[in-house]
């Protein structure tokens, strides 16, 4: 096998895997949504939502944090002075 077949069946191997990786990442989210739908039928709103409070939560404090480091970078004002243009232009 010459040097342009093995590149080939390399790349064609990694084609597999890659699609082989979407087809389980899509599994596990059909999973997951089931999962969730029935937990939410099972379960108190109050008990859920609680988790959820949390799962939110978590996410703006993130998301506050990192603005907050831009903020300490040159680079990072540039970058939140475009994202405001952005913003402010919709």
């Amino acid at each position: 096998m010459g040097a342009i077949e093995k590149m080939k069946t390399k790349i064609e191997l990694n084609i597999w895997k890659v699609k082989n990786d979407k087809m389980r990442n899509f599994r596990e989210r059909i999973w997951f949504i089931k999962y969730w739908a029935d937990y939410i039928k099972t379960h108190p709103d109050k008990e859920w939502s609680k988790g959820q409070a949390i799962l939110i939560d978590s996410q703006m404090m993130s998301s506050r944090h990192f603005y907050k480091s831009l903020e300490k970078t040159e680079e990072g004002r540039k970058i939140l002075s475009r994202l405001m243009k952005r913003v402010i232009a919709k």
